[in-house]
This record gives C-alpha cells, structure tokens and sequence, in this order.
C-alpha cells in the first residue's frame, strides 16, 4: 500500500481507525479463483497466465499481451527488447513515480527528464519537441542529446492518474525523429485515447496491476504490442532468455539463447487477474461515481483546485486537488488535518529531480522544473477506489470542508 503523506517534523495523533487511501477490491470469486489454482498443483507461470494476457490482449484491443510480475519489469523489457542500452538516452516526466526512469538505469541508459504541462500534470509535447530542436543536435536521422553525446531512442509518457497524454503529438514527434514510444500506464487501464485503447497505440505499453490500482494481481505488470516479433522476444527475455516456456514443454530438453530475466508471472496472480479484469467495467463505474461526487461537492470549496476533466475516457485512478496559494491552509498542514480526522491521503508524485538518487548523479536542479515545483507544493490524492462506500466518501468531503473553513 501506498502510505499517506505528512511533514516528517509533525506527529500525527488520531484516534479514529484511519480510512486507508487505497484498497483493493477482492470478492468471494477472486478468493476462489486463487484457491482453484492452488489446489491444481500448477502455481507458477501455466494455463493462467495464457488465458490472461488473450483476454487482456482483446480487452484493450491489442494483438499481443506478455504478462510480467511488476510493471517495472515491463518497462525495463520495453528498453531491452529495443536495445536501449549505456550510448542511449530516454525522455521521461519529472512527476512520475521513480520506476520510469529507474528502468533507464538498468541498462545505463540516461534518463533525460522533462517538465509538465501545468494544466493537466502530464509530459508537456510542446517542452519535448522544443528541447529536442535546442539541446539535440542530429545524426544520421536521429536526436543527440548534446551535452552528454547519448542517442535519444525513445520517449516514455506516462498517463498519470489514468489521464491520457497528448498521444498525437507524441506519435508526430516520434515519427519525426525516429523515436520509439513506450508508454508508462501504471495507472491507465482502462483508459482511452480518442476512441482507441491504451495499450493499443504504441510500440510497447507497459502496465501494473499493483495492489493499488484499478486492476489488481497482488503484484503484477503486462506488456502489450501490435508487432508479433516483439511479442516473441518479451516472452523469451521474460523467463531467462529460454525458447519454449516451461508450461507444455513435452521434454526435458531446453535452451538458453539470448540473456533474460527473472520477470514472468505466476498462475495464482494471472487467476485473480482474470477475475479482476471480468469485474473491470463494473469498478470503473464505480470509481467514475466517486470522482464525480467529490468534483459536486468540492468544487465551491475556495482555495481548493479540482483535477481537469480529461477530453479523453481515463481510468480514475487517481482525484488529485490543489491546495491553492490563495488558501490559508497548505497542503502538508491539510495532510496533517485530514489524518487526524482519520482519513489517509497521498501524493503522486515527488518529482524525480527532488530525489537524493537523480538529484545528485544528474545535478538536478528545482528551477529547471517550474511547472513540477508549483505542482509538487500544492499537490495531494484522496481516496478513490471501488470499493469505497458512500458512507466513506461523504466523510472525506465533511472533512475536507471542516478543514477548509
């Protein structure tokens, strides 16, 4: 679970059971999915796993799926199937969770990060196709990231909190300049991009089905791809660069042709998929209802900035508002309030140039990133999840307007 954020310097006393930000949404039909495949005596990648990734493959209208135990792993495949390697740089948002550019750092690829649009929180097309024009020079076709001499093979956008990005800026650009696109969609599933499906678009997109999102494997990721060749490779470099999976292999008899990983998924986490992804509709509704109570009810309170509506279908994933610099209040203070009222927040996301790690290896710096700093100061998520009540719903609001008055 993602833990509420706060002020270090501050205790926090509450003597109510706090409302957890997340949940995950687990009925009698996931519970016996997962013990339908312990008692099978198949526990690891098998049967489970085919029939989930042909069913998510369709559910998002792509020609393959590669199902894979983190989305990190599926990012990182994303690189390695690409042979993005130590001569290569990615772009990549500021505002994202460490793993879209820590995946770069697998393969000693430089990670080239970006600032958001201020208006939506996503990668800003406009800012990468101005810093490719400006700190680029070019060869034989393709971007090279002057200061540091590495190849830019690819842009990473991520649709964060279930919102599509600008996917047809970012398709002109990559056209342009020879750039492959693989897509962060942690948080977007089910999501949507004028009428097409995240996960449909792109030369590889890489989801999660952490215990936080919309669609839950405990842990778990999945990769998806229009292109057959692709789809063979991510499955060989899945599971130890291995031709031929274990499950129906009729013999003894194996072999190892190219490097791999340790990155497939088990049959426990792909049949409490399966059930998740029959029920998907159903949570999304559900979430969509949530969202649109706290946009009624919260959208009078002053000082409070709600999320803009996505032009796009998004997931709700995510209700992020701001605490704007008009309020009183400031929003490590409303996390501080909010908890004592027993109700748990979170943040997505510190931006990467905050983080000791990037902030020192790249010599990073907060006024570079504008936009991500006004966002960061302001920013929280409230609880959204399906299988939050109403009863919990209208209590997050009564607080949030106790607090604000």
């Amino acid at each position: 679970m993602e833990n509420a954020i706060s002020n270090p310097e501050v205790k926090l006393i509450t003597s109510k059971k706090p409302l957890p930000f997340a949940r995950p949404d687990i009925t009698d039909e996931e519970i016996q999915a997962v013990e339908r495949v312990l008692r099978s005596g198949w526990l690891t990648s098998g049967p489970e796993v085919e029939k989930f990734e042909k069913e998510f493959a369709k559910a998002v209208s792509s020609k393959h799926a590669v199902a894979v135990n983190s989305a990190t792993a599926a990012l990182h495949l994303g690189l390695e199937t690409f042979r993005i390697g130590n001569r290569d740089a990615v772009i990549v948002p500021a505002v994202t969770f460490t793993a879209t550019a820590e995946v770069a750092e697998y393969n000693q690829t430089l990670p080239l990060i970006m600032d958001i649009n201020p208006d939506d929180y996503l990668m800003d097309p406009d800012l990468v196709l101005k810093f490719l024009e400006e700190e680029c020079r070019f060869s034989s076709g393709r971007p090279v990231h002057k200061k540091s001499g590495r190849t830019v093979k690819a842009i990473m956008p991520v649709h964060l909190g279930g919102k599509p990005c600008n996917m047809d800026r970012f398709q002109k650009i990559a056209r342009k300049y020879n750039l492959r696109m693989i897509e962060d969609a942690a948080h977007a599933f089910p999501s949507s991009y004028k009428n097409k499906n995240i996960g449909s678009i792109s030369d590889i997109t890489a989801f999660s089905f952490y215990a936080t999102k919309n669609l839950t494997t405990g842990e778990g990721g999945m990769l998806t791809t229009n292109n057959s060749r692709v789809a063979e490779h991510l499955r060989r470099i899945r599971l130890h660069g291995i031709k031929g999976q274990t499950y129906g292999r009729k013999r003894w008899n194996y072999d190892v042709v190219e490097k791999g990983y340790k990155y497939n998924m088990t049959d426990t986490a792909a049949a409490l998929g399966r059930v998740q992804l029959k029920r998907s509709a159903e949570m999304l509704a559900r979430r969509k209802e949530i969202s649109e109570i706290y946009r009624e009810a919260l959208k009078e309170i002053p000082g409070l900035r709600l999320p803009l509506s996505s032009p796009h279908e998004e997931s709700y994933h995510l209700f992020m508002i701001e605490i704007e610099k008009t309020s009183k209040m400031n929003r490590d203070k409303f996390v501080e309030l909010m908890f004592r009222e027993g109700i748990q927040t979170s943040l997505h996301f510190i931006p990467l140039y905050r983080h000791t790690f990037y902030k020192k290896k790249y010599s990073l710096k907060r006024k570079d990133y504008p936009n991500s700093e006004n966002f960061f100061k302001k920013i929280l998520s409230l609880p959204l999840y399906s299988s939050l009540s109403r009863d919990n719903v209208h209590s997050v609001i009564s607080s949030i307007q106790k607090i604000m008055k």
